[in-house]
């Protein structure tokens, strides 16, 4: 039961973190899950775990490594191999010897030997906090592909370093000879065993298809489990299972592909498993790394061998000194890979790749192998090195947050795409030639009128993503506060009698989706409250209404009185809605209210010409879903005709197609809430029936 509880509280605290992260969006997600995790730890359940650093390893970063050497730029790695080479190997010897030397003369006490296994846990650069980190700044491609090759084949090094410094603090010797052919073994067994994996997967796989047994559920659990076993095997012959795993990863993914409609669905479904997983992983190591704080702050704080304060010094210094090694080494192998000429014009790359090399919790859980006692006398210093790397792994992080945003371009620059305005801006001028031949108040007039509608928000969207961070904040403040006011002008407009308990349900669902379009891309905070805790105010404070609004009646029949109801209802919104916005012109910026006045007008006339609701209602019925599938054809073809006259690169038409595709394939696949949409437009009797089918 116990093992369950902490299942469910590690599910809540990683959507917990996945929720403030879009909620704060100014906070890195790995900063919310590391906070997390400090409280986590400070509970029950945080303090009854016990750190086993190589299930830690197998079981996380393994299958994280994994991934990213399956997601590997290969030819790109090797054309700064050299660059990666030199990080990967001769930096974390730097790093052991700079560092060490450093702990050694700040706190003496620690034996020299101790002092050089922490120098060798924080050598590697962590690919997992690297990779979080490059989600939210636009690192220039050769920079993110060195640091991406350096995270991948450091670990081992930096391990093998960290085992040699330990057995020289157990036994007294070392050998820097044995130590260097160790290292090399190491790193070329542990790739060795993970190219051998994957053939023998390959093998199996080609048996299955033999034997007639292919199954994508089966074949996306063998690739699932390689990860495991490349790192369990390697460590069985002695030889790095990071390296295993990264080389298993990274054969995988290569080699000859067939196109088949399995092989599509398989790597379909991969992909979005090994995205979940990698989430997932990813949010525990950093929550991990929170719980471990507390766990070795307590021996430590206040013992009395150091002050606080001193500690506190100790772990900046270091950190610093971590970054000037990283800095002076980088700078000297440019210059010598220049042949003498000046770095200045490489300067840029230099401070990334130097800030850049963040440490992670492979580094916590290398020192976490250092023994409790030593030639049967108890290791007292332990406690302390496990809190200064800690402390280190965090200092570096915020750093590297902090500082490689100066260094590069933020999200915020990315402009607009005008290829996919211009494919999306085509598509919406056939369809309005198509349904000038249309009946006008047909279904499939009014289907194509909202089809269209479809296209003209993707376009506007496009226009949104070219807005600065406060701008987008603006937008989805805007919005957070238009939803406010319908909603309790639709609450009052039903509780004085004004709206019928059709129309309000009626109203609610459009509202819920205009709802779920701003919920679905938090940008604030102050958006969050606007919208989520003023819901559930109203749901405190009106229970029957939220209840009224949940109601699904098999048969709801909506007539001329609560079209007219609705409309009334809309309009006096309409005027409040401008009113405060008129208000808002000094605080938000103006041409920005105008925009929003001048769409709600615009809304506001097809609402009086019954426009408005055909086409929330038209939006049910399935003939809507074939003309946005026929909006699809016609965006396909288009892509097709702009590669084939170079307006686009085969490059940007694939992904073109990729978001097509998603798209067709949600549109087939989203409910039509099991509506069948009739129209009787009458003489005498008008009114609207929207039936449920059995």
């Amino acid at each position: 039961m116990e093992f369950a509880e902490l299942v469910i509280v590690f599910a809540v605290t990683i959507t917990l973190s996945n929720i403030a992260s879009r909620i704060l969006p100014m906070i890195p997600a790995p900063l919310i899950q590391i906070f997390l995790g400090i409280i986590l730890g400070l509970t029950k359940w945080g303090q009854s775990i016990n750190f086993e650093p190589e299930l830690f390893l197998v079981m996380i970063i393994a299958p994280l490594l994994f991934r990213e050497g399956e997601k590997a730029d290969v030819s790109s790695i090797l054309k700064n191999f050299d660059t990666i080479l030199f990080l990967a190997f001769g930096g974390v010897i730097l790093t052991l010897v700079g560092v060490g030397a450093t702990l050694s003369f700040l706190l003496p006490s620690i034996p020299l030997a101790a002092c050089f296994a922490f120098g060798a846990a924080l050598g590697p650069t962590d690919a997992v906090a690297v990779s979080s980190l490059s989600g939210r700044v636009n690192v220039p491609e050769k920079a993110m592909h060195i640091l991406e090759g350096e995270g991948l084949l450091n670990d081992a090094s930096g391990v093998t370093a960290f085992q040699f410094a330990l057995a020289a603090l157990v036994t007294g010797s070392f050998s820097a000879v044995q130590a260097g052919w160790t290292l090399v073994f190491s790193s070329i067994g542990g790739a060795a065993v993970g190219f051998l994996l994957v053939w023998v997967k390959r093998k199996v796989i080609n048996l299955i298809e033999k034997a007639s047994a292919r199954d994508v559920t089966g074949y996306l659990l063998i690739e699932l489990l390689l990860p495991f076993l490349a790192y369990v095997l390697a460590e069985v012959v002695d030889v790095s299972g990071i390296i295993a795993a990264v080389a298993a990863g990274i054969l995988q993914a290569s080699g000859f592909r067939k196109i088949s409609v399995f092989d599509a669905e398989l790597s379909s479904l991969s992909n979005s498993t090994w995205t979940t997983i990698a989430f997932t992983l990813n949010a525990l190591v950093f929550i991990f790394l929170g719980i471990e704080l507390t766990q070795v702050f307590s021996p430590v704080w206040g013992d009395g061998l150091y002050s606080n304060w001193w500690l506190l010094l100790t772990i900046l210094l270091i950190s610093m000194m971590l970054f000037v090694i990283r800095f002076v080494s980088i700078s000297l192998f440019y210059l010598f890979k220049n042949k003498g000429k000046k770095v200045k014009g490489q300067m840029n790359e230099i401070l990334i790749l130097t800030f850049g090399g963040v440490k992670g919790t492979v580094s916590l859980a290398t020192i976490f192998i250092l023994p409790f006692s030593i030639n049967s006398m108890v290791f007292y210093q332990r406690s302390l090195l496990l809190f200064l790397t800690a402390g280190v792994i965090l200092v570096t992080l915020i750093v590297g947050i902090l500082v490689l945003p100066m260094l590069t371009e933020t999200e915020e620059a990315a402009k607009t795409d005008l290829n996919a305005l211009m494919i999306l801006e085509d598509v919406v001028e056939v369809l309005k030639a198509e349904i000038k031949t249309l009946e006008k108040d047909s279904k499939e007039y009014l289907a194509t009128e909202a089809v269209i509608e479809n296209y003209q928000d993707r376009i506007r969207d496009l226009y949104l993503k070219d807005l600065t961070r406060d701008e987008k904040q603006e937008v989805q403040e805007i919005q957070g506060l238009i939803l406010s006011i319908e909603r309790d002008g639709l609450d009052e407009s039903y509780r004085s009698g004004k709206l019928s308990s059709n129309g309000y349900r009626f109203y609610s669902r459009f509202l819920s989706n205009f709802e779920h379009s701003i919920t679905s891309q938090f940008l604030s905070f102050i958006g969050f409250w606007f919208i989520f805790v003023r819901r559930l105010i109203r749901i405190v404070l009106h229970p029957k209404m939220f209840w009224q609004r949940q109601k699904s009646d098999r048969q709801t029949l909506i007539s001329e009185k609560d079209i007219q109801e609705i409309r009334e209802t809309y309009q006096k919104n309409t005027q409040l809605i401008i009113e405060s916005l008129e208000n808002l012109t000094d605080v938000y910026d103006g041409t920005m209210v105008d925009f929003f006045i001048q769409q709600r007008k615009i809304q506001g006339i097809k609402m009086a010409s019954g426009n408005l609701i055909s086409a929330w209602m038209i939006q049910q019925d399935s003939l809507y879903s074939k003309k946005m599938l026929r909006g699809y054809y016609l965006e396909r073809k288009i892509v097709d005709e702009y590669e084939e006259t170079e307006k686009i690169t085969t490059f940007s038409a694939n992904n073109y197609r990729k978001n097509i595709n998603l798209l067709e394939s949600y549109t087939m696949n989203k409910p039509m809430d099991d509506f069948s949409f009739r129209f009787a437009i009458r003489a005498k009797k008008r009114s609207i029936t929207i039936k449920k089918t059995k």
